[in-house]
């Protein structure tokens, strides 16, 4: 969730180093020696942590870690986890041998909470001293992180990806199109219509224009970006009967019997929707930060928008995706561990960590800056504008394994199925949502 290729194969810059020193010289890094900070009480003074990590984010990892330690005293260790990132954490739980501080899927996080594994977060977050409050983080960030019945936080996103509007310049160019995405979005007139009549155009040329999946990332924003309501306050999902929501997915399953939109899961064997996007093939891809390593590899011109919205110039809520870092119950430090987690999703924290490029957006308000320094793409500032309004996992997925099993795999065999409608569509999905059978 941070850098690759060349800014991560270097060590700490002299910048970020001297940034990070001064910053903890001031106390607001410094993890206090002997584990006596914000957890309270005493303990060994070290802390061991792990994650998944592509070979740039564990640099960056190691990099953090280190600065960390020299400056606070306290010992930390840092793991990456290869291979089944989540069985492999569940087996060290259940052996006794699990690290102080580890991230957490939102596949995991439930079942952690559940089972009384996890440290709750929040008294810590609300002391007065505590170097990052819960009210700095987007606030659609959270639910996930607490209990199905609510009360505690047991888990604090490390930074996140929204779902945004990636295009291909060149393509649309090509296809006809006389306005970007970004340029319709800043006179106002992204719309469902613009859409609709980009996506014609492009089919028209003989290319893709927008694929939707199965994930509830992947087409829960097309309800939310025009309007529909997904869940009420209760947490049931109501989209079946939501005007809104009903009104996007009948515009969906249009453009999905026209050919403008594809679905993911009848694409070929070996047709992998980035790799679409990648090659020129698919003018636009509905993906977050994360693809930007890739991206800037590409000899084509590319930018971002947000999704369309009724308005044409609004930013719509829509999915966000994003980990959470998290203390062991039995940490044999806690107060050390909690330090740890507070000051790494930290303002400073994540702007160590984030800084020089990457393939992630901080998780909190303060650090817009991080998105834009490298200049790319053009409109890099709407990451952090879309994800502050976005939605992570709902809760009605992220605490029912079996909803998020079958989740995907219902959508799957409804959108291959002729006979579907938006309307049986949406009841289906709704119904397992809320355990109606």
């Amino acid at each position: 969730m941070t850098k690759n290729e060349s800014t991560a194969q270097q060590g700490v810059s002299r910048r970020r180093f001297l940034a990070f020193s001064a910053l903890a010289g001031a106390g607001s890094l410094v993890a206090a020696c002997g584990g006596t900070g914000i957890g309270g009480g005493g303990g060994t003074g070290a802390v061991t942590w792990g994650s998944w990590a592509n070979p740039g984010e564990a640099k960056r990892f190691r990099e953090y870690s280190q600065a960390y330690q020299k400056k606070s005293g306290v010992r930390i260790t840092y793991q990456t986890v290869v291979g089944d990132y989540k069985a492999k954490l569940l087996s060290q739980l259940a052996g006794g041998s699990a690290p102080d501080v580890f991230y957490v899927g939102d596949d995991a996080m439930a079942k952690l909470i559940g089972s009384g594994q996890l440290v709750d977060l929040a008294p810590a977050l609300r002391k007065s001293d505590s170097p990052v409050k819960e009210s700095e983080f987007f606030p659609g960030l959270m639910e996930w992180c607490r209990p199905a019945e609510g009360g505690g936080l047991f888990g604090l996103p490390v930074d996140c990806n929204p779902a945004v509007f990636w295009f291909n310049s060149d393509v649309l160019a090509k296809a006809g199109v006389s306005q970007t995405p970004a340029e319709m979005f800043k006179a106002g007139t992204w719309d469902q219509n613009a859409l609709t009549s980009m996506l014609e155009k492009i089919r028209a040329s003989g290319k893709r224009g927008l694929v939707i999946e199965s994930a509830w990332f992947n087409f829960f924003g097309w309800m939310t970006t025009f309007g529909g309501t997904l869940f009420d306050d209760d947490g049931g999902a109501v989209f079946d009967t939501d005007p809104k929501a009903q009104a996007a997915l009948e515009w969906m399953f249009d453009q999905l019997k026209s050919g403008n939109i594809t679905y993911g899961g009848s694409l070929p064997k070996g047709q992998g929707v980035d790799a679409l996007f990648y090659s020129g093939q698919l003018a636009t891809i509905q993906y977050g930060r994360w693809i930007l390593p890739n991206m800037t590899k590409l000899d084509f011109t590319y930018d971002i928008a947000p999704l369309p919205s009724e308005s044409g110039k609004d930013i719509m809520p829509v999915p966000v995706a994003t980990a959470a870092i998290a203390v062991n119950a039995k940490a044999k430090d806690k107060a050390a561990a909690l330090d740890f987690v507070l000051k790494y999703v930290s303002k400073e924290g994540q702007g160590f960590r984030l800084s020089g490029g990457g393939n992630a957006v901080p998780s909190i308000n303060g650090l817009d800056k991080i998105v834009t320094e490298e200049g790319v793409p053009r409109n890099a500032r709407l990451f952090t504008e879309i994800a502050r309004k976005g939605y992570a996992i709902p809760q009605a997925i992220a605490h029912n394994p079996t909803v998020a099993t079958k989740f995907p795999l219902l959508v799957d065999r409804m959108l291959k199925d002729k006979a579907t409608t938006a309307r049986s569509f949406s009841r289906s999905l709704v119904k397992l949502l809320n355990g109606e059978g």
